[in-house]
């Protein structure tokens, strides 16, 4: 019952309030600001003037929290926007850096010149194999362009490895550091050996061969070692290949222990040159 009362009271008073609006509304439209209707309209202003203050305090917050999420909405939306338009600068300068380096590699394989008159075709890598333990990629030229098995591969540091298998389109590239790879380098004006992969990250270990030698080859590290280029040799002569990357002579040996760092940075292969290259 106090519930009922309550609400009757409320309401009471709100009809009050309206019809106590509409009659200050019809009087003023009727009045033209004197006489006894503009001391009724003055007094009425002062009755309800507390009303209107404490109606506008009570609506203020309200009215600040719609126009301040229309404004944090209004701000997302623009500082998404901004993010959009720097992510799309981002990407159009990796692009341009990519396009730019890709432009550089190719360049510096024009005109190697351990190469020489040799035909060559340029490929891009397209697949650098699936772990850290592989030791071969594939390129995007195959038959169509000349590209066969056994053919020597380099880049501009120097030897990357041979043609292990070829399609139409695509060739398989061994790289130089693969076990079952081996090259003939040459180490001294004397003296020439067998550089062979011992895996991805591994340096090459080369074989001296001691027949008919005139003295055990003395290197240094760092000493650049290039192949043979002997007959029947799978590659031209004096293609970089690596580095001294150790050198050892144990008392009374005949052969020198010798491992190889290869030149090329075989982590970071895009552009290659296939030589259009034979034995025969």
């Amino acid at each position: 019952m106090a519930v009922y009362r309550r609400s009757s009271r409320t309401r009471y008073v709100l009809a009050v309030l309206v019809l106590a609006a509409l009659t200050l509304v019809t009087i003023d439209a009727r009045s033209n600001g004197t006489g006894v209707t503009s001391d009724i309209r003055a007094r009425a202003n002062d009755i309800f003037s507390p009303l209107q203050r404490a109606t506008h305090a009570a609506l203020q917050p309200i009215g600040n929290f719609l126009t301040g999420a229309l404004d944090y909405g209004s701000l997302r939306r623009e500082n998404q926007r901004l993010r959009d338009q720097v992510a799309a600068l981002q990407n159009q300068s990796v692009q341009a850096g990519a396009e730019e380096s890709a432009a550089a590699q190719v360049m510096a394989l024009r005109d190697l010149p351990f190469v020489g008159s040799i035909s060559t075709v340029t490929a891009q890598v397209i697949d650098n194999g699936s772990s850290n333990f592989e030791t071969a990629v594939t390129i995007d030229k195959g038959t169509n362009r000349g590209i066969a098995v056994n053919q020597p591969v380099v880049a501009a540091g120097g030897l990357v490895g041979t043609v292990q298998a070829v399609s139409v389109t695509t060739a398989t590239i061994v790289l130089i550091t693969d076990p079952a790879f081996n090259v003939g380098v040459r180490l001294d004006a004397a003296n020439v050996g067998t550089a062979q992969g011992l895996g991805l990250t591994e340096p090459l270990r080369v074989t001296v061969d001691t027949t008919g030698a005139p003295h055990v080859p003395k290197l240094v590290k760092g000493q650049a070692v290039v192949t043979s280029g002997l007959e029947y040799e799978n590659f031209p002569p004096n293609i970089p290949v690596g580095t001294v990357a150790s050198y050892s002579l144990t008392a009374g040996a005949i052969e020198p222990d010798i491992t190889l760092t290869p030149l090329v940075n075989l982590n970071q292969l895009n552009y290659l040159d296939v030589l259009l290259w034979s034995p025969q």
